[in-house]
């Protein structure tokens, strides 16, 4: 559909259009109501590799959960160890009532000697419930965990975790829209000097952030989504639908001003110029955000692909309303919104300079000195990217205050060792039966582990100990290979299946770490060096989960990358008939983007404006890229449009670049101060992801309005001169 018949149909049916809004958003209201229920853990699981699979197989073959609720028992001054004993097995018979509970794993029972310690003791729970549907169970366990004279109760776990990240991220998601939308509100006050279109323009970020939240949580019936989509759809949609409004209603306003006379064909032809210019702009430029969403899909994890799906659902649907329902809207009540009489003044060209004007003259006045500047800047905040350092969210991610982060913390001082990882390792899974090439394979792993000075510790059939040593007196058959190690038939349920051999093994460096991933991959290469005849040797636990997350991420950056660039220039190309603004375009882009990667580098992972010193959750510098380049394209392609009807005008580029970046400076200024009293409450809020997210898309917001724009641009655009509008086979 063409912009006139789309002109047409709003200015022939506004009514009609207003009413079919309303009925889609009451609908999407409820369903919206309905996205907590529907949203479920971070989504950070690589599906596709072993780890995964271990995990599948250990809850089905061994009885061992994957994502368990733990316990954790601590033992109050004056209380003896048999006390503390008898305390622990009355709750946990009280835990086996409750509804849904599949596993109890105690600390009492033989072998489980591990599980207490120093006071201390921790039980694992499992539920035949989903991950996403754990609220009702961990409030009855919370119920349970009443304090007294002989202990503490405290629950942590992954899945006690992701239920505080969610009731964290709601109640930072309320706190930025209390604080956000009336700071949006003046903002907009200022950019229309009126209320009224400053209201539609809110109304359009409420309605865009709603409908898209009841078409998300629509999705996740179908779908996994990421915990993370609560944040990212309002941030997204607020922002978009506001400047999306902001700038469309601007247009709208300056084509009124062109009809002086009231004549009954004004309506239509201001809403024709309207789509085909400011709607124009919009479109190219939420192509824009939708390639750099798109990207995201090449990482194969749930959390990339619900928060692509979240944010591209939020921005077409800002793309809609406000090129329907907003002009629909303008059609109908445009005297009321700019308070203006049945006569519209045209307006007269100002006698003094603007600000805008005047500072872009100083700019281009000065291009290579201002491009040096701009330049040295961006140099200053990209130097930290080097100190980068990324690692998966966990407890740590939650403020020290709440329970399930003192219970892991508490946990990691008493029974874990610092800097070391336990890994899963099974033999077979492949559904045949063990045979004596399974026992032969597993043994000589055995035996090499022994040997590797980075195993502290082996775990199997055969017992435990630190660094095995061949047993002396007695010799077992097992499956026709005579093994030096003495078989413990207790411990065959714990690590034997009809089809796999399980060995666990303790080894140096901390889940993460650079020890431990080149452990894992040493592993890899040798087996496969080595060869197993046909028997599978995997490695799990959470050490090769992380390790398996990363090189997802990492390995399908450069694909990301590449194809957001190459799509965005197709895009820009197709708008602005330039072989050269588009690669100037992108590449301030990447260095706004990098610049902000510094900035997060010196907040989080140096320490400074005191935050405490952390590892940047992997996914945010993701986000932060497929998120913000597109969104920075928003007011770029609107002021580059400007800037190419004022040339097409005047055929001088000087002239076109000057009066374009005046016309829009104090819409791009309010564009971006909108993006950012969406965004900066986030900086504030209590999880960490949520607030790294935050800080980067404001460092880069403020990168891009600043450098970027008031700099950079002007002064390149003047050095390039007739360049910038350059095409093969075109005189410059």
């Amino acid at each position: 559909m063409g912009y006139r018949s789309l002109a047409y149909l709003i200015g022939r049916y506004p009514r009609f259009i207003m009413i079919s809004w309303v009925f889609i958003i009451g609908v999407s209201a409820v369903w919206a109501w309905n996205l907590p229920g529907v949203v479920q853990d971070h989504g950070l699981k690589q599906i596709h590799g072993d780890a995964h699979h271990i995990e599948r197989m250990l809850k089905e073959d061994f009885g061992i959960p994957d994502d368990p609720i733990i316990v954790v028992y601590e033992k109050q001054t004056g209380t003896s160890p048999a006390e503390f004993r008898n305390w622990v097995n009355r709750h946990l018979q009280a835990l086996a009532t409750l509804p849904h509970i599949s596993t109890i794993i105690s600390p009492l029972e033989a072998g489980r000697s591990a599980m207490m310690r120093d006071g201390m003791a921790y039980a694992l729970l499992d539920f035949n419930v989903p991950a996403h549907r754990m609220n009702a169970p961990t409030e009855q366990l919370r119920s349970l965990n009443t304090a007294d004279d002989q202990g503490i109760i405290r629950l942590t776990g992954k899945p006690v975790v992701q239920q505080d990240v969610n009731q964290l991220s709601f109640r930072d998601l309320e706190r930025a829209e209390i604080v956000g939308l009336p700071i949006a509100l003046v903002i907009l006050c200022f950019a229309f000097r009126g209320l009224y279109a400053a209201l539609v323009a809110v109304i359009m970020g409420v309605v865009g952030v709603v409908t898209a939240m009841g078409m998300t949580s629509l999705m996740g019936h179908y779908v996994e989504l990421s915990n993370f989509v609560i944040n990212v759809i309002p941030m997204v949609g607020m922002a978009l639908s506001i400047d999306f409004a902001l700038i469309i209603i601007s247009r709208y306003r300056d084509e009124m001003q062109l009809y002086p006379h009231d004549h009954t064909h004004s309506s239509y032809e201001i809403i024709q110029r309207t789509l085909r210019t400011a709607g124009r702009a919009v479109l190219f430029s939420a192509a824009c955000v939708l390639l750099g969403l798109l990207s995201l899909v090449w990482i194969r994890l749930p959390m990339f692909l619900s928060v692509s799906l979240g944010a591209m659902t939020v921005l077409m649907i800002s793309v809609l309303i406000n090129v329907t329902l907003l002009p629909a809207i303008l059609t109908l009540y445009a005297q009321r919104i700019f308070k203006r009489k049945k006569h519209f003044p045209i307006r007269t060209p100002p006698r003094k300079p603007s600000i805008w004007l005047r500072w872009f003259g100083t700019v281009m006045k000065r291009p290579l000195r201002m491009t040096l500047l701009g330049t040295g800047i961006l140099l200053f905040c990209v130097l930290p990217v080097q100190q980068l350092e990324m690692a998966i969210p966990d407890a740590t991610s939650l403020p020290a205050t709440i329970e399930s982060r003192q219970a892991a913390e508490r946990m990691q001082q008493v029974f874990a060792q610092k800097d070391i990882a336990s890994v899963d390792i099974l033999i077979g899974g492949t559904g045949e039966r063990l045979t004596p090439l399974h026992w032969n394979t597993a043994l000589r792993k055995v035996r090499e582990l022994q040997k590797d000075e980075n195993v502290l510790q082996i775990e199997s059939v055969w017992g435990m100990d630190q660094k095995y040593r061949p047993g002396q007196n007695r010799t077992s058959q097992i499956g026709g290979a005579s093994s030096e190690l003495i078989l413990h038939d207790s411990l065959l349920s714990s690590y034997v299946s009809e089809d796999a051999i399980r060995l666990v093994a303790t080894i140096k460096g901390a889940p993460g770490s650079e020890q431990a991933a080149n452990w894992l991959n040493m592993m890899n290469e040798r087996d496969a060096q080595q060869g197993a005849q046909g028997i599978p040797i995997r490695y799990g636990g959470e050490a090769a989960s992380q390790v398996e997350i990363m090189q997802e991420i990492l390995g399908q950056l450069p694909k990301v990358l590449v194809f957001v660039i190459v799509t965005n220039y197709i895009v820009l190309l197709m708008a602005f008939r330039s072989l050269l603004i588009p690669i100037k375009a992108i590449l301030m882009n990447i260095l706004s983007l990098t610049a902000s990667f510094g900035v997060l580098v010196l907040v989080f992972n140096q320490g400074h404006l005191g935050m405490e010193p952390s590892a940047i959750a992997i996914m945010i510098p993701v986000f932060i890229a497929g998120l913000v380049f597109g969104i920075s394209m928003d007011y770029g392609v609107f002021m580059l449009s400007r800037i190419q009807e004022m040339y097409r005008l005047t055929g001088d580029s000087d002239q076109a670049v000057m009066q374009g970046l005046a016309s829009t400076g104090r819409l791009i200024t309010s564009a971006a101060a909108i993006l950012l009293a969406v965004t900066i409450p986030f900086a504030f809020g209590d999880v960490e992801g949520v607030k790294q997210l935050g800080v980067g898309i404001t460092a880069a917001v403020l990168i891009d309005v600043t450098v970027i724009r008031l700099l950079l641009v002007p002064a390149l655009m003047k050095l390039m001169g007739k360049w910038n509008w350059w095409l093969p086979g075109q005189k410059t």
